[in-house]
């Protein structure tokens, strides 16, 4: 290789060597078609993976979710400022070189003759300087970089949170249109052995052939419904891949999901100590604690620029010459010599048109912003964790209260199912009671999707995910139909530091 180019090349490796590389985001996205893409430059689903849990959903969103992977990144961007403002220590060094040529040469003269001369001149230099005291503007500013550097991680933590809590979400919702189609397949179901037997019984000239034609619009119905819930999965699937980071957008139709459960507590804490959680971890809080200190060290930084700075500076150089005149014949001569300086200089503004003052006073209304920030985003942690912790258990209640009106309105509808095969109820009161007992399938199911949702949204509050518990003991869920069948369920509301009912699921055919 070149021996220039070598030289060249040791800087360009030593400034982009020490640079952090990072994982490319998939190639598919270069693509302006779908069609052509190979697999391998998607991100897919893990081919592995039969059933998709929650706590794998999350890890999977972690791992893959653009947002949130953008988000990390801004932290190395801080740590490389933090880092940078330490170079204001260090001694700066600067090397020069200068190089010169001059020719003349005499074209008139009274004696005649006609002189020429030649001149080089080469000089190479080292210089720099060293601030030796700024009035502690380097401390201010190192430490307003380092509470920088705090923000960016609270915003990461941050981020993470809130991206948990939005695949708990997408998670759920995926649950919920399962367990509609569910209960849409077991409608069907009894609307059909209902068609069979009233044909049965038309055949036999015991029923009328209106209640056959009954029967069938409620299957058809039943049909339409299933056809929405099978939409309504699809769609789910869509928003939880990409929340997940999937570049293919959905999830395989193979991939099972654990049934809707409600979840299960023995013991709710008082909300007090979910507020303290919240206010000890919430890393949104913490982002604006830590922007709190940057603003205040920015602000002492602004009254470093009303005090002295002192600097000390040096230079070693060495200058080469070489002359040449030519009349007659060639003379040379060559001189050099070194050079070494240094000093110390001292300097103080006293009037810049008032320029340090008002920095200064944008400095301190900037801190006292950031104040006032904190304390709106303190008192609005306070509010999320009350209004989830509420939610959390307002929805638990309802759920139970729907599991009881499941429980009524299947036995209303099996008595008066028997009923109307005795003959002493009209088909219209069974299509009622039926739509009842569908009615509060989705009524309950719909409060134990939003009781998960209201945990995640309680998680979220408190930033109690994975390995911080946000309670006490936490079980899975039981299948409802043991629980209606057994009447193991309890209907009573939890309270604060009193016991919950056992978990109910969200599994709603039973009983269809």
């Amino acid at each position: 290789m070149n021996k220039k180019l070598l030289l060249l090349a040791v800087p360009i490796a030593l400034v982009f060597g020490g640079c952090q590389s990072y994982t490319k985001p998939p190639m598919a996205i270069k693509h302006s078609t779908y069609t052509d893409i190979p697999d391998e430059e998607k991100v897919l689903f893990p081919e592995e993976m039969k059933t998709l849990t929650l706590e794998k959903a999350r890890e999977i969103a972690l791992a893959n979710n653009p947002d949130f992977l953008r988000v990390k990144f801004s932290i190395d961007s801080a740590r490389a400022r933090y880092y940078q403002s330490f170079s204001s220590y260090a001694p700066t060094l600067n090397a020069g070189l200068s190089f010169n040529q001059s020719f003349s040469k005499v074209t008139s003269s009274s004696s005649g003759e006609k002189p020429w001369t030649f001149n080089t001149s080469v000089g190479p230099s080292l210089s720099g300087s060293w601030l030796i005291f700024d009035s502690l503007g380097r401390e201010m500013n190192i430490l307003a970089q380092k509470y920088s550097l705090n923000q960016a991680k609270d915003a990461q933590e941050d981020a993470k949170r809130l991206l948990l809590r939005s695949v708990a979400y997408a998670y759920n919702d995926v649950q919920q249109a399962i367990s509609q189609k569910a209960i849409a397949e077991a409608s069907i179901d009894y609307s059909r052995k209902m068609l069979k037997e009233t044909q049965e019984k038309y055949d036999a000239g015991t029923a009328l052939y209106s209640d056959v034609l009954n029967f069938q619009i409620t299957l058809k119905n039943g049909e339409l419904e299933l056809i929405r819930s099978e939409y309504n999965i699809r769609a789910a699937k869509y928003v939880l891949a990409g929340t997940l980071g999937i570049t293919d957008g959905t999830i395989p139709d193979a991939v099972e999901f654990e049934d809707a459960t409600m979840p299960e507590n023995d013991v709710l804490a008082d909300v007090t100590v979910y507020l303290d959680s919240a206010l000890a971890n919430r890393p949104d809080l913490q982002q604006y604690r830590d922007r709190l200190e940057t603003a205040k060290y920015t602000f002492w930084k602004s009254l470093t620029a009303f005090g002295p700075k002192v600097n000390a500076n040096y230079n070693l150089g060495y200058s080469w010459s070489r002359n040449q005149t030519r009349l007659d014949r060639t003379t040379t001569s060559k001189s050099g010599s070194w050079s070494f300086n240094y000093g110390v200089s001292a300097s103080w503004n006293i009037f810049n048109g008032f320029s340090d003052y008002f920095a200064a006073l944008q400095s301190y209304a900037s801190l006292a912003e950031s104040d006032y920030s904190l304390a709106q985003t303190w008192i609005t942690v306070v509010t999320d964790v009350r209004t989830a912790y509420d939610n959390y258990m307002t929805n638990i209640e309802k759920a139970n209260i729907a599991r009881d009106i499941y429980k009524l309105t299947k036995e209303t509808r099996d008595l008066v199912e028997n009923e109307y095969k005795a003959g002493s109820a009209l088909v219209t009161r069974l299509n009622e009671a039926e739509r009842s007992v569908v009615n509060a399938q989705h009524e309950l199911l719909s409060a134990v999707i939003n009781a998960s949702n209201a945990k995640a949204q309680l998680e979220a509050a408190v930033y109690a995910f994975s390995d911080r518990d946000m309670e006490q003991d936490e079980g899975k869920g039981e299948d409802i139909d043991k629980k209606l069948e057994d009447g193991s369920a309890s209907a009573s509301a939890p309270a604060s530091n009193s016991a919950q009912p056992a978990a109910v699921p969200a599994e709603q055919q039973a009983g269809n």
